[in-house]
């Protein structure tokens, strides 16, 4: 009986993505307010880019946002479910990058250090994914 109440210890690395996660929701959400409002004045491709995303745009991005975040939470609770929520953010965030690249003006919207940065996100959220598969595999997450 005591050793099912006795509780796992998260990994370091759990914590420093938990904690990223919860912060980037944050901040995302709070960009896309800064955006919507006008505070954060936009160029020319960029406002073509925003004027085209559609209500399916918008909900896949949050759909995105909630898998990742719901994924962090997962994640803090070592829940194997984190690896499949980070890893269907993954492939939607990934679908959606084609999609917008070749349809709505993503590339020239996004422009180079903003195309570095989704470049270092998606490796991070890669990354993500492959060291929760890795705590799947050895039993951490349950």
């Amino acid at each position: 009986m005591e050793d099912e109440i006795q509780k796992r210890k998260r990994p370091v690395w759990v914590w420093i993505i938990s904690i990223f996660f919860f912060f980037s929701a944050g901040w995302t959400l709070l960009s896309f307010y800064l955006v919507g409002t006008g505070v954060i004045p936009l160029n020319t491709a960029q406002q073509a880019y925003f004027d085209s995303l559609t209500a399916l745009d918008y909900g896949l991005t949050i759909l995105v946002g909630l898998a990742n975040l719901i994924g962090a939470i997962a994640l803090f609770f070592l829940r194997k479910i984190a690896l499949h929520l980070f890893a269907s953010a993954l492939t939607v965030n990934f679908l959606m990058l084609i999609w917008h690249a070749l349809n709505k003006g993503w590339v020239a919207a996004i422009s180079g250090p903003g195309l570095v940065g989704a470049f270092i996100g998606w490796g991070v959220l890669l990354a993500v994914c492959a060291y929760a598969w890795k705590l799947t595999k050895s039993g951490v997450l349950t």
